[in-house]
């Protein structure tokens, strides 16, 4: 959502009863906008592509004049006013191509919610590991904590033998707590190594096609919900041991949330993966016509084609989520 600094400014100092200065927005954002990735923080689809450029070698000719297009004829870009574009910056059709080109490089969202397919992510410690074993799949905990966790045995006899000789009664209850305390905390972590080793064995026989093979279009449908009741589990347990959690396979290491996906019915009755419409979206744009690429309601009728009834609307919000663009922009790219 765009929104100017004096507007930011308003919002957060209603919200916490303390005025807050539009120059003090700026300052914030400024740092932000440093940080990887990036184009973060921008305020504005031409700031953040503005800010992308920055980072890049301004002493490019196209790099300069890109920037010079986006500052001072974005508009004209939106309205494929290119003849204007042209007359004003003085460039024939080969440069303001290159121009063009150099600006379907950027990224019109730093961070997407949802990435193609899977996330695989190769620099993080994975919580999980899933490995093929033949024609089973074997599951286990990266790293079991509860095997390091135990109460010192002589310690533990010393505190028992001096509660049987001590009269001094509020020491025995201490120590005595202190003891209960630990052997809960050992418990509890047992307890939760357990629940999140069921919990991913669930996830593994609920998409044993997809984590044999590493094929997205063999991803089901699964919700949190779907989950909780192959457990017995609360949903909001399975919310927490799948939050920010990653699991190593034969094909990367997976970000849990993302195989959870909704279903979508085919034409043969059959509930699909969102990620399968996704996937389907962007095989289609790959291969289409640059010079003259699809609109969401052609999209329609080729995923209808190939057996999947969709929305118009949705095609839009899978192809954002995609961050592919509209068709006439990119045409304007080809």
């Amino acid at each position: 959502m765009e929104q100017d600094v004096e507007a930011l400014a308003e919002d957060i100092s209603f919200k916490q009863n303390k005025w807050v200065e539009p120059a003090a927005i700026e300052l914030v954002l400024e740092k932000i906008q440093q940080l990887e990735p990036v184009g973060i923080g921008a305020r504005s689809i031409k700031e953040c592509l503005l800010i992308q450029l920055y980072k890049l070698n301004v002493k490019r000719p196209d790099v300069r004049m890109a920037i010079r297009l986006l500052e001072n004829h974005f508009n004209d870009l939106h309205n494929r006013n290119l003849d204007k574009i042209k007359l004003h910056l003085n460039l024939d059709d080969d440069e303001l191509k290159i121009v063009l080109k150099l600006i379907s490089s950027l990224k019109m969202k730093p961070v997407s919610e949802l990435q193609e397919g899977i996330t695989v992510n190769q620099n993080v410690l994975p919580d999980f590991i899933v490995s093929r074993n033949g024609d089973s799949i074997d599951v286990a905990l990266y790293r079991l904590r509860s095997e390091g966790l135990s109460i010192n045995s002589s310690w533990k006899e010393m505190a028992e033998n001096n509660a049987k000789v001590t009269t001094d009664k509020s020491a025995v209850q201490y120590i005595k707590n202190k003891l209960q305390s630990a052997q809960w905390f050992i418990h509890a972590v047992q307890q939760r190594e357990s629940t999140m080793l069921k919990i991913m064995k669930a996830i593994v026989q609920m998409q044993f096609d997809y984590f044999m093979t590493g094929d997205i279009n063999l991803l089901k449908p699964m919700i949190l919900k779907n989950i909780a009741e192959m457990v017995g589990v609360d949903i909001s347990t399975v919310s927490r041991i799948t939050c920010n959690k990653y699991a190593e396979s034969p094909f990367g290491i997976l970000l849990l949330k993302d195989l959870f996906t909704e279903g979508i019915a085919n034409e043969a009755g059959q509930v699909i993966s969102n990620k399968v419409i996704q996937s389907a979206i962007e095989e289609v744009i790959e291969n289409e016509d640059k010079q003259n690429p699809y609109t969401d309601q052609q999209l329609v009728k080729i995923l209808a084609d190939k057996g999947f009834s969709v929305a118009r609307r949705t095609v839009a919000k899978y192809r954002e989520q995609l961050q592919i663009p509209v068709s006439h922009v990119r045409g304007l790219w080809a």
